[in-house]
């Protein structure tokens, strides 16, 4: 759960240098991480997070409010993502960035806008950034239904070794070495950390799933003088494992196939990301502030499927794929200035320039037991040929931006910005040697926002009740975008590369007592194009234009120095409304709670996740996708350089399906073919320990 304190998140915002004259925190604090223009933006301080049994960095989404995260394909795939009535598979609708660099593949193998994080280590991540909705002018592709930031603390206090080991054979192995612990010197300028993770589970599968991932991540900044500032990154990250893969119901209730069994345990993959940036911060004066990155990431995967298993190849060679997204180099930065005037009102403006070349080999052709079996096959030996490309795909964006500030009155504030996104596109099909046709697009993508404070006390109506005279309202539109497959507008000439979303919301912050602060709000947004799971092709095709609406209430209550709690819950709806129908997949209800104590080194959590059921079909009638309710439960004490932690993952060991879709399969070689729910199986109760030693 995200608290939504933001102002008491100040703090963790703030890097104080070390000669805090001569370098303007504020505004180096308010460049991108300050836009107070939604209910829903907020702040997430890692302390909402230190405590929640994660497999993966992926899972650290679920701390943003709504946002709801699942596994189909084994633990090293990008995870399914839930949020704001999206199904967006794995990133079309959500865009992340991680200290600065976009994260999501466009033109993926498996499907566009692909957000791996499995090099993400929780321990390195000092906050969550997150935007809902496509109204801040700084954030551009896939940031329709939000845009979050992953942002690294720059520096450690202490340099730590983590050791954790649970059920399924699970162990990590987690550590950093901090420049300014207290086992070195102290730093001076420079300033930084090296952390590394090495990770295995088997999972609670039949089949071992064998999940090994390695990352490191180094990360340093160095004042050059009193006005200047270099910093960067440089990470890397390899994974790979076996996957049991999306199971039929009809199956587990003959008790033909146990819940955690398979029908092609030779699923599975391996992927790796390599990624470096480099950033230059400079304060000219005390109110300006002018930002230059450049960054360049190197990602490679190869995934082998089947969710079919036998419906379109009836044969021993069955519907089994292998997707390649072969050695994807992509580069891109930013430039950015901001500056405060303070002549006649309150005001900031910031512009800038954000852009990117993504070059990628990219392949879906047929495999069996992993063995590539290539794009043609005997005639003798299919009924009907599987989807089967391969493509060299070259995409660059340019996308220059600007918002202005304005505070005309001191209980309103207004923001009002533009972003608009150049794309071209080309590509070769390698499996002709042909040219694809080249194409430009473009999009000019308004934003506005207001906020209001009408019973504060500089406000027109000022009034003592603290419900009232904290109440912040707000009003925002903005248009935004996702990109689409490059491949798909290759092969139609209708299909457009950019889907433009326009999207409005409404709501209100306050604190109704001393320790208990509300969020509420409504919002709706419209896509021109929706992208649906293809479940025969393991990847999206694009549908017609769709709706969605909402309401979304976050609480957080501190009731003493040591207790809480917090709890969020949104109910959305999503339409096809060219045909009228609801969104497959897209879910509906959503709720999370987690109530805790924290005093001196003692800090525990139980925590509960909800996600109601979901329309399986475009249309009203059942079968329906099941609904789940999890209870975890997590603690952890520190004692001088030692702590010891114990989590428990499904205290109640409820059944539930971590990831489920309904679509026609044939299970067996000369059985019928039929429609059927298909699952991955969600994690039993299981128990992890571990121990940390600082120094």
């Amino acid at each position: 759960m995200a608290t939504l304190t933001l102002l008491t998140a100040w703090p963790v915002l703030s890097h104080e240098p070390e000669d805090t004259e001569s370098k303007p925190v504020e505004t180096l604090t308010v460049t991108g991480r300050r836009d107070l223009t939604a209910t829903s933006t907020l702040t997430v301080a890692a302390s909402d997070f230190e405590l929640r049994p994660l497999e993966s960095g992926g899972q650290l989404l679920e701390v943003v409010p709504n946002l709801v995260t699942a596994q189909h394909t084994g633990g090293g795939k990008a995870e399914q993502y839930f949020i704001r009535g999206f199904d967006a598979d794995h990133g079309t609708d959500l865009a992340v960035y991680f200290d600065g660099v976009p994260i999501n593949l466009r033109s993926h193998a498996h499907g566009q806008g692909f957000l791996d994080l499995h090099f993400v280590t929780p321990e390195t991540i000092e906050r969550l950034d997150a935007y809902k909705g496509p109204y801040f002018a700084r954030y551009g592709d896939f940031a329709t239904a939000a845009a979050v930031e992953f942002v690294p603390y720059e520096s450690l206090e202490e340099s730590f070794v983590k050791f954790e080991g649970g059920s399924f054979g699970t162990f990590r192995a987690v550590g950093a070495i901090a420049s300014d612990s207290d086992a070195f010197e102290a730093s001076g300028p420079a300033q930084g950390f090296l952390a590394f993770e090495a990770y295995h589970t088997d999972g609670p599968f039949e089949n071992d799933e064998d999940l090994w991932r390695y990352s490191f991540l180094a990360k340093g900044h160095v004042d050059l003088d009193n006005e200047l500032t270099l910093s960067g990154h440089l990470l890397g990250y390899y994974g790979r494992w076996n996957a049991s893969g999306l199971i039929p119901q009809a199956l587990v209730n003959s008790g033909a196939l146990g819940r955690f069994g398979s029908l092609d345990p030779t699923e599975g993959g391996h992927s790796a990301r390599v990624q470096g940036k480099l950033q230059l911060d400079w304060w000219p004066t005390t109110e300006g502030h002018l930002m230059a990155n450049v960054y360049v990431a190197w990602y490679d995967l190869e995934l082998f499927s089947n969710f079919t298993y036998f419906l379109v190849n009836p044969n021993p060679l069955g519907d089994g794929i292998v997707q390649r997204d072969e050695g994807r180099v992509y580069t891109g930065g930013r430039v950015e200035y901001e500056h405060r005037l303070h002549d006649f009102f309150q005001s900031r403006v910031r512009g800038g320039v954000e852009w990117r070349h993504d070059h990628a080999n990219i392949l879906l052709g047929t495999q069996t037991r992993r063995n590539a079996t290539g794009c043609q096959l005997q005639a003798e030996m299919i009924s009907s040929p599987l989807p089967c490309n391969h493509d060299q795909v070259g995409e660059t964006s340019v996308e220059p931006y600007a918002d202005f500030e304005l505070m005309p009155l001191p209980w309103a504030t207004l923001d009002v910005g533009l972003r608009v996104a150049w794309f071209h596109l080309a590509g070769t099909d390698l499996n002709n040697g042909r040219p694809r046709p080249a194409g430009d697009e473009s999009l000019w993508l308004p934003k506005a926002n207001v906020v209001l404070e009408p019973f504060s006390d500089a406000g027109p109506f000022p009034v003592q009740m603290r419900s009232l005279r904290e109440l912040e309202l707000f009003g925002n539109f903005g248009l935004g975008y996702h990109s689409n497959d490059a491949r798909v507008v290759f092969g139609d000439p209708s299909a457009s590369a950019l889907a433009r979303a326009t999207g409005a919301e409404v709501g209100l912050r306050t604190w109704l007592t001393d320790w208990l602060e509300l969020a509420v709000d409504y919002w709706w947004l419209e896509l021109d194009q929706e992208l649906v799971f293809v479940g025969d092709a393991g990847t999206t095709e694009i549908a017609g234009p769709s709706k969605r609406d909402g309401i979304e209430m976050v609480l957080t209550s501190w009731p003493t120095d040591w207790f809480y709690v917090r709890g969020d819950v949104a109910y959305t709806t999503a339409r096809l409304t060219d045909v009228d129908r609801p969104v497959p997949q897209a879910p509906r209800f959503v709720a999370r709670m987690a109530t805790g104590i924290r005093h001196e080194g003692f800090a525990a959590e139980l925590s509960l996740r909800h996600l109601g059921d979901r329309y399986a079909r475009e249309d009203f009638s059942q079968p329906r996708l099941s609904s789940y309710t999890v209870l975890d439960l997590a603690g952890r004490y520190r004692w001088r350089f030692l702590e010891f932690g114990l989590a428990i993952e499904n205290l109640m060991d409820t059944d539930w399906r971590s990831s489920e879709f309904y679509y026609e399969s044939r299970p067996t070689q000369g059985g019928s073919a039929s429609e059927d729910f298909h699952f991955s199986p969600g994690n039993p109760l299981n128990v992890r320990a571990w121990v940390t030693t600082y120094f």
